[in-house]
């Protein structure tokens, strides 16, 4: 867990390890200079810990940039490309394509691409909002987990499959 900011910090470019004490006690000097609850949860989770080295305590590059500029914490989740209702919206048509079409009917992730584009194309007027197709497969991967399952069929490539076992229970 980043002890700045309390998320869990998966392993990234993002993460550091702390490796000198002066870094907590420069973070508790922060904390005096900041009013704010998230100094004082930064200040509540030092305080508790007599030396971050020996704790093998991480944190977020950007959340120690954020605090040490000043900045408050629910700006450092903004971080990415903006949601965008449109796609979020043609993306779950898409979804809803993929879960009531037959077993006969098979989709690549290039035609779930097409049709996420036609429902935006339909909506807005526009398809540039879509996702890519990484980003379906990764949206799509996050949304079943492991009742879909992406492989070859029939010489076609990246075919998109929802187990049985998942589409029984709509």
């Amino acid at each position: 867990m980043c002890f700045l900011c309390g998320s869990p910090a998966v392993d990234s470019v993002d993460i550091r390890h702390v490796c000198t004490l002066e870094i907590g006690r420069n973070i508790l000097l922060k904390c005096d200079d900041h009013a704010d609850s998230w100094s004082c949860e930064i200040r509540g989770r030092l305080k508790s810990c007599n030396d971050l080295v020996a704790e093998e305590a991480i944190y977020h590059k950007s959340c120690h940039s954020r605090f040490m500029n000043g900045l408050c914490l629910s700006a450092a989740s903004s971080s990415g490309r903006h949601a965008c209702k449109s796609a979020r919206k043609a993306f779950d048509s898409m979804c809803f394509k993929l879960e009531t079409c037959c077993e006969r009917d098979l989709y690549t992730l290039e035609d779930l691409h097409a049709l996420m584009c036609a429902c935006l194309e339909r909506d807005t007027g526009s398809a540039e909002d879509a996702y890519t197709i990484k980003r379906n497969k990764s949206l799509l991967c996050k949304r079943y987990g492991d009742n879909v399952c992406i492989a070859e069929v029939s010489g076609r490539r990246n075919v998109v499959c929802l187990h049985s076992v998942w589409i029984e229970t709509f």
